[in-house]
């Protein structure tokens, strides 16, 4: 019997905007930007940025020496929160109405500069924190564990007190939905095009109350 689930923020709660965000810092002459960062592969500052090894401030000086420009910390950090899209409502919603018979947590391999911007969009667009949907919220750069490691979740789990067995884990990426199975979570694939609230949770969560 499912007791809690976990959620992944982009892809899953939000959107993503890899596209626009890689257009936008291409126009600001970082040629290529998807030698430095993809949706599968990123060079190793930014995974020590999602890690919690380094801070924005140092984050921001790598990133100009490594693509030889002289973009400013506050065009850097907006241009790169531009893959971040919107709160939807009818999601969030679906949160709520889940919190009433499951304890719900977020497990989101993001960094620093991501999380200050979505909680602060989250609020502003919600009218509520984004711990007002979520029992706990779990980084990867406050753990220095990301997904898909067999640690990050056990990590998780013990920190919440939850048997795997009893947790839905639910994840856009193969290879976190992958480690998360290694763990003993139950899991569901979020495949595109289908968004959260395309999912039938009542039979979904069905299957594990036997």
């Amino acid at each position: 019997m499912i007791k809690a689930i976990i959620f992944d923020l982009g892809g899953v709660i939000i959107d993503l905007g890899f596209e626009r965000m890689t257009k936008r810092f291409e126009e600001l002459g970082i040629e290529d930007f998807g030698q430095y960062f993809t949706p599968k592969s990123q060079v190793d500052f930014f995974e020590d940025l999602e890690l919690g090894l380094i801070e924005p401030e140092e984050f921001y000086d790598k990133f100009r020496q490594h693509t030889d420009s002289e973009l400013t910390d506050a065009v850097i950090e907006e241009t790169w929160n531009l893959i971040l899209k919107d709160f939807d409502k009818q999601r969030m919603a679906l949160l709520t109405e889940l919190s009433a018979n499951y304890s719900l947590y977020l497990f989101s391999n993001t960094n620093a500069i991501h999380a200050k911007c979505f909680e602060k969009r989250c609020l502003e667009q919600t009218g509520h924190h984004l711990e007002h949907y979520f029992t706990t919220l779990y980084y990867s750069h406050e753990l220095h564990l990301r997904k898909p490691t067999v640690e990050s979740f056990k990590k998780v789990l013990h920190h919440a007190n939850l048997a795997a067995h009893e947790t839905l884990f639910i994840d856009d990426n193969e290879e976190n939905i992958k480690g998360a199975q290694k763990t003993g979570l139950k899991t569901y694939h979020l495949q595109t095009p289908e968004q959260l609230t395309d999912i039938d949770f009542t039979e979904l969560l069905s299957k594990y109350d036997n």
